[in-house]
């Protein structure tokens, strides 16, 4: 199977998956921003980002090294068996000593940014999350690394389901406060968990005696720059939140988070079906071909996440305001003057993972982390000179300018390596053609915020799908294929 027709089905595969994740949040988006006051939903907001921080150090770097060292050690069994058991027992060990410092730490922040005393029991329930979600993550990335996708989507989106239905019963039925719902998702990744290490236990041996303390180092000495730099990008998404709530209380942290998670929800289902899939197969093809085949893979795939990139960014500024008040109610209308720049934002970040794939491919971790803590330093400085005065809309252009400084700052360092092609004709060409679908889809009203989504969405993705395929040869000919066989003619 050639680079990008692999590129084309783990994608499609990841985005399967990410988007019934995605129909699953939106499900439950609109149900808690009605059932929780604002204060209660930024709370919950703030709960899940400290967490996922947590989360991100307890990996220690272990399982980030999983993808680039797999292939060196499934070559023999025995190698393979000291791999198992040296990413387990550390990931194990990692994992415990952060649940310890998290305990003892988070009250302590609590206080510090002036969290009420009740929304404790909040954050200490999500401890056990804490423990088991790293050691999912370890077995997951063994999933990615031999191509089991379709079992990974279905991990994920059947613990999802389970979260959400525990989450909601335990909140609603046997509970009755914000802990029950985090509860229900704690559960939950612990089912996924015991799941999880069935299946590698089944198919990979583990023996303390292989143990080893040299791949340790050379994991972590590997990771380690990658996992702080995944935190500096979790700091990047989520350091407004802290700031937000100590200038301007939880109040306004209910409405950001609500002006941010819309535009999450879309760009994760992007970013991380393109980061997924395009990681392996470009450190595949780079350590098979060398670099002139991986340069012309990168330039197609940076090629087609413009394709995505400008069209979405733009229909969601088309119709942002009726999303969010048929998803999220109208106490959060004011959120749709700053979320569609937050998406913008978040789409330049999601574009690093094809844009440093030279640092990648060459182990320079070190540089990506770098970028990311430059970042991390811009946004706290934009918000520090915006958020006071200008509250959730500063906080929005702060993430905008950090993302897009990442992303060029990314691009500099990382082609002194691989310098994939960018292609000005496709930039100016759904640039173009997403200003036509923004002028047709914005003169619609029907009377009705839900009746606008219903019409405009639909209407939106049709004009973008003419002007794909009229341009784009290469999806020109996988519709006429699909076409003719669906139609049951010879392709």
């Amino acid at each position: 199977m050639s680079s990008i027709k692999k590129l084309f089905v783990h994608f499609t595969t990841f985005f399967s998956g990410g988007m019934l994740m995605l129909l699953l949040g939106f499900v439950t988006f609109p149900i808690l921003t009605r059932l929780l006051t604002r204060e209660d939903y930024g709370i919950l907001g703030l709960v899940t980002n400290t967490v996922a921080i947590a989360t991100a150090v307890a990996k220690g770097g272990l399982s980030d090294g999983i993808i680039r060292f797999y292939r060196e050690y499934a070559a023999t069994s025995e190698r393979l068996t000291l791999f198992t058991s040296t990413v387990l027992a550390r990931g194990v060990l990692l994992a415990a000593v952060v649940v310890g410092i998290y305990v003892v730490v988070v009250p302590y922040v609590n206080k510090l940014v002036g969290l009420d005393a009740r929304y404790l029991d909040c954050f200490l329930i999500m401890a056990l999350y804490l423990f088991v979600r790293p050691l999912n993550i370890i077995v997951l990335n063994y999933l990615r690394a031999v191509e089991k996708i379709f079992l990974l989507n279905a991990v994920n989106v059947v613990a999802k389901v389970i979260g959400i239905v525990l989450a909601f019963g335990l909140l609603l039925v046997v509970i009755g406060e914000l802990y029950g719902y985090l509860l229900g998702i704690a559960l939950a990744e612990l089912g996924a968990t015991i799941y999880l290490a069935r299946w590698l236990l089944t198919n990979y041996h583990f023996k303390m005696a292989q143990i080893s303390g040299r791949l340790t180092l050379d994991l972590i000495k590997f990771g380690l720059p990658l996992l702080l730099s995944e935190l500096a990008y979790l700091l990047l998404s989520f350091t407004d939140r802290y700031m937000i709530v100590a200038y301007h209380g939880q109040d306004v942290l209910g409405l950001y988070t609500v002006g941010y998670n819309v535009p999450s929800y879309i760009n994760d289902l992007v970013m991380f079906s393109l980061s997924y899939a395009v990681v392996p197969i470009y450190t595949d093809l780079y350590l098979r071909e060398g670099r002139g085949p991986t340069e012309t893979f990168l330039s197609r795939s940076l090629n087609y996440y413009f394709m995505i990139m400008i069209p979405v960014c733009v229909g969601y500024a088309a119709v942002s305001q009726d999303i969010l008040d048929t998803l999220a109610s109208p106490k959060y209308d004011e959120a749709a003057a700053f979320s569609p720049i937050i998406l913008v934002g978040l789409m330049f970040l999601g574009m690093n993972s094809i844009l440093y794939a030279g640092l990648y491919v060459e182990k320079k971790s070190g540089q990506i982390l770098a970028v990311m803590s430059c970042a991390v330093a811009i946004n706290i400085g934009v918000n520090l000179a915006l958020l006071p005065r200008y509250g959730a809309m500063g906080a929005a252009i702060a993430t905008l300018v950090a993302c897009v400084a990442s992303s060029l700052l990314m691009a500099g360092l990382s082609w002194r390596y691989l310098r994939p092609a960018i292609s000005f004709a496709t930039i100016v060409y759904y640039s173009a053609s997403s200003a036509a679908m923004y002028l047709a889809v914005t003169e619609i009203q029907t009377g009705h915020h839900w009746t606008n989504v219903a019409v405009k969405v639909p209407l939106g993705v049709a004009i973008m799908a003419v002007a794909t395929i009229a341009r784009e040869r290469e999806i020109r000919s996988y519709v006429w294929r699909f076409v003719r066989g669906v139609s049951g003619r010879p392709v």
